[in-house]
């Protein structure tokens, strides 16, 4: 049987606008044309908060050489390597047997000088009653009255001599400045000291900050963390910055930072110890690798959204900071995209297509 021409014509045309639905179809699902498919991923998912480290050593403030105040001989010295000590004890004793003769010696001195005070005092109040009744003249009153300043002044300086020597005698007792531990014995008994000599080194315990060498290009990091803690024996300690000492050591090119321990209550940490000091900073950073140039300049390839249009352009962020093979700081929210995979076959204001990492659709 002849097909009419009518049906004929009829299917042709039915088949050409079939085809043209499916190309239709195609081209829209087609990537733009001159786009690049990249892979993106959530700022939030990339940055992370370094931490940074400086070794440190723990520093008691108080290490002193207690030293003899008079010269004379070691009697008996009251205490050991490692004795443990309270503020004011007797740590050595030395020979006090020619202060304690000149103490005596000044307060029968003194007693002597007073005795003739009130001597002088009488004869003065004679001499001015003898004045009135014009036994004597105005030189024999004047004199007397000299002779009363005379002795005054006698008295006056036996006592400060006699406080001399009573303070001589008692540093005859060297005592402990402060609560601690003697860390060395610097005599022996028996030995003659001159004044200024060392006899025990003596360490306040409890009074010990820490001190770290900071890089100079971390001071920055440093003052923005909030957090720090010292680090010994894998055991970490929080502290907290004391002082920042202003000034730059040339050869290591670094700042000395001291802190102060917040809890110590069980004496883990002890003066003398290595550690290291830690921090991690408050602010986000991209890893180095995301770093990328383009015309002399290093930055970032985020995903800016047309609003006149569903089309995805590649931005070029230009961080004037950054330095090669180091994290880099970027402010940025959290739900930005930026280009991870691909990002070296685009440039700024280029159409991209991009899958999002960690199984997320765009």
């Amino acid at each position: 049987m002849v097909a009419s021409p009518l049906r004929s014509f009829t299917f042709i045309i039915s088949l050409l606008l079939i085809s043209h639905s499916t190309l239709a179809t195609q081209s829209n699902n087609a990537p733009t044309k001159n786009s690049q498919k990249v892979t993106v991923a959530q700022a939030q998912s990339l940055l992370f908060y370094p931490e940074n480290k400086a070794t440190a050593l723990v520093q008691a403030i108080n290490h002193a050489k207690v030293p003899a105040q008079i010269a004379a001989q070691v009697l008996n010295i009251n205490v050991q390597l490692g004795s443990i000590v309270k503020k004011g004890q007797i740590l050595v004793s030395l020979d006090c047997q020619d202060k304690n003769i000149y103490l005596a010696k000044q307060a029968s001195q003194l007693a002597m000088n007073k005795a003739q005070l009130r001597l002088a005092k009488r004869n003065f109040e004679r001499a001015v009653q003898l004045k009135k009744n014009r036994h004597i003249g105005e030189a024999e009153l004047d004199e007397s009255e000299v002779q009363v300043t005379i002795v005054q002044e006698r008295v006056a300086q036996t006592i400060e001599e006699q406080k001399a020597a009573n303070l001589a005698v008692q540093r005859c007792q060297v005592l402990s400045p402060f609560d601690g531990i003697v860390t060395a014995r610097m005599i022996s008994e028996g030995d003659y000291v001159n004044t200024g000599d060392a006899l025990v080194k003596l360490l306040e315990q409890h009074n010990i900050e820490i001190e770290a060498q900071i890089p100079l290009e971390h001071m920055k990091h440093l003052r923005q963390a909030s957090t720090y803690y010292f680090i010994n024996n894998e055991k970490k300690h929080p502290i907290t910055i004391k002082h920042m000492v202003n000034f730059v050591n040339q050869n290591s090119h670094s700042q000395v930072v001291t802190f102060t321990i917040n809890d110590n209550s069980n004496g883990d940490i002890l003066a003398g110890m290595n550690g290291v000091v830690s921090w991690q900073s408050k602010r986000g950073y991209l890893p180095a690798h995301l770093l990328t140039q383009r015309h002399g300049h290093y930055g970032v390839f985020v995903i800016e959204n047309r609003t006149e249009s569903t089309e995805h352009l590649a931005k070029f962020i230009t961080l004037p900071n950054a330095q090669e093979g180091r994290p880099f700081e970027l402010a940025i929210a959290d739900t930005q995209l930026i280009i991870v995979d691909g990002r070296h076959r685009v440039g700024n204001g280029m159409t991209v297509n991009f899958n999002v990492t960690n199984n997320q659709t765009k």
